[in-house]
């Protein structure tokens, strides 16, 4: 499996579609979304071929392989927060020593105020407040200039190894409550808040565009490439693999912890992605259900998680709770929000009756 870290989710349409070709030519061809923004290529050959690191390398999206674990952001798609995101990044990618010993499962946030991606669970929020910048940890935080927000959050980030009781505590709220004010020791109290995330569908001028499941197809990486403004009146959804020719490869999208991909200026966009299999409403059945990677990617089931959850997707209420298809106790990409769960279900019939059960509802 290789892990594609994207600072804040921020990507080129171009880029998804290259990284699609690539699981279509090396293994699955479904690229994986991650609850933390990030893409995950499976089925590959051990080792992986030469072919495919030179490929991801040509891509840049590996810039450094010694800092590549600590760059997992997270951020609201919001265009005014591209800088804010590029900062912490570019500051720990200058560093010629990364935090040793930071978990792979450590988050940092950057978020406007009240934004929804601090409804996640992050280690280091870095709020955009306009002329300042606040960086929390925990429920403290501490308001510095905008140009020494990226350094402050890098040094918390670097406290971290050394405060952690042992290696299994990966992240600040598993902490002492002493260990935590250990980390920002000039913040104060403060109460974080933060927004419901968008529902699938037009959000302003953007679009949020679910992939159910959080796998994202080669037809779905297509048509993010090739339908974005096409004067023609078609969907450019056939499986053809060369879209060279389309002028709007170089589009932005966000990925968001979320398992959606956020398309700029795509509003009015809609039914194109939806046709490619991506959940474009927000009465969507595709809303309320997740899933674990299951058999046969996962050696800890028979469980085939995902075939049973889309399976059952006609039968659940979408204004029901979501429903989390897991194939072991360990519920691995369970979803931050409140959620029930069907451990190891046989028919699709047995997800909608976790759905329907109120016993098993849990959060992360």
């Amino acid at each position: 499996m290789v892990r594609l870290r994207l600072p804040g989710g921020r990507v080129d349409a171009a880029t998804v579609h290259a990284i699609s070709s690539l699981a279509v030519r090396f293994g699955d061809p479904d690229i994986t979304l991650t609850s933390r923004g990030s893409l995950q290529l499976r089925g590959l050959p051990d080792p992986a071929p030469r072919e495919l690191v030179t490929a991801i390398g040509d891509l840049g999206l590996v810039p450094s392989g010694e800092h590549d674990k600590a760059r997992n952001i997270v951020a609201d798609p919001d265009e005014s927060l591209d800088d804010p995101v590029e900062a912490p990044d570019e500051a720990l990618l200058a560093d010629p020593a990364p935090p040793a010993g930071l978990p792979g499962r450590f988050l940092l946030a950057v978020a406007r105020p009240g934004g929804p991606v601090l409804g996640e669970p992050w280690d280091i929020a870095v709020v955009d407040e306009g002329g300042s910048v606040r960086v929390l940890v925990g429920d403290h935080g501490v308001v510095v200039p905008r140009d020494g927000a990226a350094r402050t959050a890098l040094d918390v980030a670097r406290r971290f190894p050394a405060v952690r009781p042992d290696a299994k505590t990966w992240n600040v709220r598993d902490l002492p409550a002493a260990a935590r004010g250990s980390l920002l020791p000039e913040g104060t109290p403060f109460v974080v808040e933060a927004e419901a995330p968008p529902l699938p569908g037009p959000d302003g001028d953007y679009l949020v565009a679910l992939v159910p499941l959080g796998l994202l197809t080669p037809r779905m990486a297509a048509a993010l490439a090739t339908s974005r403004g096409s004067s023609q009146g078609s969907s450019h959804l056939d499986e053809r693999e060369d879209v060279q020719g389309s002028s709007h490869l170089s589009e932005r999208l966000v990925i968001t912890p979320r398992r959606s991909i956020v398309v700029r200026g795509g509003a009015g966009l809609a039914d194109d992605p939806a046709a490619a299999g991506f959940a474009t409403a927000p009465d969507s059945p595709r809303t309320v259900l997740t899933a674990c990677a299951g058999a046969p990617a996962c050696a800890q089931t028979t469980t085939s998680t995902r075939d049973l959850a889309l399976a059952a997707a006609p039968l659940v209420d979408p204004a029901g709770p979501p429903v989390h298809v897991i194939g072991c106790d360990r519920s691995c990409g369970h979803p931050a929000r409140a959620h029930t769960i069907s451990l190891n279900p046989s028919t699709a019939a047995d997800v909608v009756a976790a759905q329907r059960s109120p016993t098993t509802e849990r959060s992360s």
